[in-house]
């Protein structure tokens, strides 16, 4: 293993070990986040539903308060019809309609059914002579039903042969009169019928005016007389009454719209309380009617709008209320959201600041300790491996091959050049002859400078006359090669060389071999220098 492997591999299992621990923590930590969101999500719904369940609240005690009202009504009203004094003089002309009375009920005529003088018609005269005789004694009472949200004229009745409404307003009238048409038979006439209403129960219905888009909310509840259905007694609702009716019932401040809805979840009203342009679609509003199918209430969150809904009991109407995402940051639970999230934030880019701190640190303490093993194993001079380098470099080579050499090489006449040029150029002569002996071996030889101006070169697979066909191509490279001095001093280097190889001598350690080569340096010196030696003789130039 090289030595930058040596220490890059730890030291990217350490930074993988950071970076698990990190992702961890920031796993961890926002799992606990996201945790904290889901209470803060539930907290937020069960508030929203808190909220709706209030409107709805206050919608049910003003239905059921009109219900009660034509209950009252009703009974006052049958009593006044069993009243012994009846003249049986009553007629659709009467002081009902008088302007003196501020009490006063305006009667619209229905289209009649028959019109002739037969025992029935005169039967029927008779019952409608009852009604108005009653509705005269009761009339006082009708404004009275009424609370203050309301005007006077909401209560009406409606008698069943279709001959008469009678209400407070001829404005009423008006509309009452155009929902209502005993020919179509259809609406609150059938739906107060003993055939489909034979617990007499009160109800709800939604009923258009003819000729336009508007509609009516009633109201009612059966009159019955003797055991006979005889017509109705209701209280109408426009659109703006309604709106008026769901705007009083909303919490104070609300941050949510809200919208009344039939069963079919068709507006009823227009959309009152914190106004979001919000518009439900085909697909979401078939979302909330199967929600509504399982339970009456619920909500569901359609992209950045949060959508809570329930049924009011027994009115056959549903309240929806939407609220987008900024209108929930200005309620409790979303400005705690809205904390938790920056607070989340935050915490994310401390966790990356500190991991980049981490890691930075890590990287750097790689690389202090690459540099610190560098120089304990390099010559900061030539940069070649030191004695220590060297040695352990070869032992790690040597097990690998079968036949190495060694080049013991010793520079001529070094500490001349030194007491001539001085130590400047001393250590340049060392780096040139190092940069030469480098471009004359192969990148897989190891070459070590071993001190002072004394060089070794491991040379792998490589038998004693190719070591010595390199160490002459050394010598050559040196001695042509000479080095320009600052003062412009041409300088020519020469060395001594001794060559030993394994193979000549295979139970030697590497340090024997070295030994050896270092043995035959000096017989080169001895026999003249500039020279290579091996085998204790010397060797000419090919």
């Amino acid at each position: 293993m090289s030595s930058a492997n040596r220490f890059r591999l730890p030291m990217e299992k350490t930074l993988r070990i950071i970076h698990l621990c990190f992702i961890f923590v920031f796993l961890l930590t926002s799992l606990l986040f996201w945790q904290q969101g889901e209470l803060f999500n539930h907290g937020y719904r069960t508030s929203q539903l808190s909220h709706l369940e209030s409107v709805i609240a206050r919608l049910e005690s003003r239905a059921q308060y009109k219900i009660d009202n034509l209950r009252y009504l009703q009974r006052i009203f049958t009593e006044a019809l069993d009243d012994p004094l009846f003249t049986g003089s009553a007629s659709l002309s009467t002081n009902l309609n008088d302007p003196v009375n501020s009490a006063s009920l305006w009667i619209n005529e229905l289209p009649m059914v028959g019109g002739g003088q037969s025992e029935a018609d005169k039967h029927i005269a008779s019952k409608i002579r009852h009604e108005l005789y009653a509705l005269r004694k009761i009339q006082s009472l009708f404004p009275l039903a009424s609370d203050s949200l309301d005007t006077p004229a909401s209560n009406y009745y409606i008698s069943r042969e279709g001959r008469f409404i009678a209400s407070l307003s001829t404005e009423m009238n008006a509309q009452l009169v155009r929902s209502y048409n005993p020919h179509r038979k259809e609406g609150s006439l059938i739906l107060a019928s003993p055939l489909l209403n034979p617990q007499r129960n009160p109800f709800w219905t939604r009923q258009n005016l003819d000729g336009t888009q508007d509609t009516l909310i009633n109201g009612a509840v059966p009159v019955d007389f003797h055991g006979e259905w005889i017509g109705l007694l209701g209280v109408a609702f426009t659109p703006e009454k309604i709106k008026a009716l769901l705007a009083d019932s909303l919490p104070e401040n609300t941050q949510s719209a809200y919208q009344l809805l039939d069963y079919r979840l068709m507006p009823l009203s227009a959309t009152v309380g914190a106004i979001n342009n919000v518009q439900l679609n085909a697909q979401q509003l078939k979302r909330i009617a199967s929600q509504l199918a399982v339970s009456s209430r619920g909500t569901l969150r359609f992209g950045a709008v949060y959508v809570t809904f329930g049924s009011v009991a027994n009115t056959q109407s549903v309240v929806i209320s939407t609220q987008t995402l900024s209108q929930g940051l200005h309620e409790d639970f979303g400005r705690f959201s809205l904390l938790l999230v920056v607070m989340w934030i935050i915490f994310v880019l401390l966790l990356w600041a500190s991991h980049r701190l981490i890691c930075r640190l890590v990287r750097n303490m790689g690389t202090l300790q690459r540099e610190m093993h560098w120089h304990a194993y390099h010559d900061d001079l030539t940069s070649a491996l030191n004695r220590r380098g060297f040695f352990e470099k070869t032992a790690q080579l040597s097990p690998r091959y079968k036949d190495y050499s060694l080049v013991q090489i010793d520079l001529d006449h070094f500490k001349k050049v030194n007491d001539r040029f001085g130590h400047q150029a001393g250590d340049a002569v060392l780096v040139h002859a190092t940069q030469c002996i480098q471009k004359a071996i192969r990148s897989k030889d190891v070459l070590g400078r071993l001190g002072g101006e004394e060089f070794c070169i491991y040379l792998p697979e490589t038998h004693l006359e190719a070591a010595v066909a390199v160490a002459t191509r050394i010598k050559k490279h040196l001695e042509f090669t000479p080095l320009a001095l600052n003062n412009g001093t041409r300088l020519s280097i020469t060395a001594s060389l001794g060559v030993a190889a394994y193979g000549e001598h295979p139970g030697y350690s590497l340090e024997q071999i070295q030994s050896l080569a270092d043995l035959r340096l000096y017989s080169a010196k001895q026999r003249g220098r500039n020279q290579v030696c091996a085998d204790g003789e010397e060797v000419e130039e090919a």
